[in-house]
């Protein structure tokens, strides 16, 4: 593989490149999803090939191809070269110029310690099916969903510049879902995603079988939950719940490439301009986002990005303060940077690398305080558990989020079961509201699987880990009416 890379970025070259780039991916996939007692969906598949980015005259060129051969890589380097070269011509005045980068020659793998392809079909599925079995025994639940995705990626990256990368990333993702009907009412209750980079090891250690008929129970007992009273009320919010809170109100709008309008597609641009950088008050003290492509079993943990750029740490926000950006070699120098923060990946081989956000996580607080101890601060409040719906406007302001679980909080103590609760908030008066969080040992790596971003779309993982985290006089609605 080395030698069919160095042979089409040595054709790059020789065709009068300014720069070049290939990478070889594999990808392998797995994929069951039980319906009741039924499989509705097996798949177990491969798809390989190669793609080729080129830039010439301040412009990209990109093919791709699945067929591996010294005669297909000569034909895709051609292609890719003259959709750059004619490019050139429609391409803005300056044109891109590239964030410098080292040469590097390292190989990454995502430690596992069970291998999930070992485990048989059989057993997954048989795993699924006690599940949904398990939640379609509690009386009042007529359907019971759960899936299971494992995931395998070996890439080979080869530069114009010197650099040859091989990576090897695994990720393991399950979930299910409970639905009650009581009357002419219905309510759905999730054991929800905790997709990792690391192998079968982290499905055993979620004790999914063992939880599934706690959420069918919580799926009946919603039905007949009371609704919220609207107003301004407290909220603590669980990790997973803030994984897509943070992941829409702080990781899209710090993707560079659509603060700089590159980017417009899924819910607009970004309120968070360059000039704001190093002085906009994004929240309170307590408020600090770091991105971290190292953390241990994150999504975006992929030891270099699909330019060639060494995965990194740093803060987005610090002390509530905008400090960065998530960056790629294209869009790091409208900044003035010198370097890519390494956020430009592809999910496969004929897809563009573009501005993805990284794993990015709300630090927890420095004490060891925990949930009750938030929820024991709170007078009128309501404690939100999973992720439910959301929207947000075309600047990344405005939004309202759902959650999957709700409980009413009274003088400190956490009571009776609400449902369909909606909370709306304006992104730096929500994060300005931020009032405590909880310590390390509350802290969870919750992460998106699926976020979807450009046209054609792409999908993207990446870890938005959260502690516990209360959050004062939120303006709450309620949902279904």
């Amino acid at each position: 593989m080395k030698e069919l890379s160095e042979y089409a970025i040595g054709l790059a070259a020789h065709l009068g490149a300014d720069y070049s780039d290939i990478r070889v991916t594999d990808d392998r996939s797995q994929r069951i999803v039980m319906v009741d007692r039924s499989p509705k969906e097996v798949q177990d598949e491969n798809i390989y090939g190669f793609g080729v980015r080129v830039l010439k005259g301040g412009a990209w060129g990109f093919a791709s191809s699945n067929k591996i051969s010294k005669k297909e890589i000569e034909k895709i380097v051609k292609k890719a070269f003259s959709i750059a070269k004619a490019s050139s011509i429609l391409s803005r005045k300056k044109g891109i110029f590239l964030a410098q980068e080292p040469v590097h020659k390292d190989r990454f793998t995502t430690p596992v310690e069970i291998n999930p392809f070992t485990i048989g079909m059989e057993e997954k599925a048989a795993m699924l099916l006690k599940i949904n079995e398990t939640m379609l025994k509690v009386k009042f639940i007529v359907k019971a969903y759960s899936y299971l995705i494992l995931n395998r990626r070996k890439q080979f990256f080869t530069s114009q510049e010197g650099s040859f990368i091989e990576t090897e990333i695994t990720t393991v993702n399950s979930d299910y879902t409970a639905v009650a009907v009581k009357g002419n009412d219905s309510q759905m209750r999730s054991f929800q995603a905790y997709p990792k980079n690391a192998g079968w090891e982290h499905i055993f250690s979620l004790k999914m079988v063992e939880n599934a008929e706690r959420i069918a129970q919580e799926a009946v007992a919603k039905i007949s939950a009371a609704y919220p009273k609207e107003g301004k009320k407290d909220l603590v919010l669980n990790p997973c719940h803030l994984s897509l809170t943070i992941h829409e109100s702080v990781g899209h709008p710090t993707e560079l490439d659509r603060v700089m309008g590159y980017e417009a597609n899924f819910a607009g641009r970004s309120f968070a301009t360059p000039e704001k950088r190093g002085n906009f008050k994004y929240g309170s003290s307590l408020v600090n986002f770091i991105a971290d492509n190292t953390l241990p079993g994150g999504l975006a943990t992929t030891g270099y990005d699909d330019e060639g750029v060494k995965c990194q740490r740093w803060d987005i926000i610090k002390n509530g303060i905008l400090v960065d950006y998530s960056t790629t070699r294209e869009v790091a120098p409208l900044i003035g940077e010198k370097r890519s923060r390494g956020s430009g990946r592809a999910d496969a081989y004929y897809s563009f690398p573009i501005n993805r956000i990284p794993n990015l996580y709300l630090a927890p607080a420095d004490k060891d305080i925990s949930p009750e101890e938030l929820i024991s601060k709170v007078r009128n409040g309501i404690y939100i558990e999973g992720r439910g719906s959301f929207s947000i406007d075309q600047r990344r302001l405005n939004f309202q989020f759902g959650g999957d679980l709700f409980y009413e909080i009274k003088n400190g103590k956490k009571g009776r079961m609400l449902r369909d609760v909606i909370y709306h908030s304006i992104t730096p008066d929500f994060w300005g509201s931020l009032d405590g969080l909880t310590g390390k040992k509350y802290w969870e790596p919750r992460g998106l699987f699926y976020c979807g971003k450009g046209e054609p779309m792409q999908r993207a993982q990446m870890t938005n880990g959260a502690p516990y985290a209360l959050f004062r006089n939120i303006d709450v609605k309620r949902g279904k009416k």
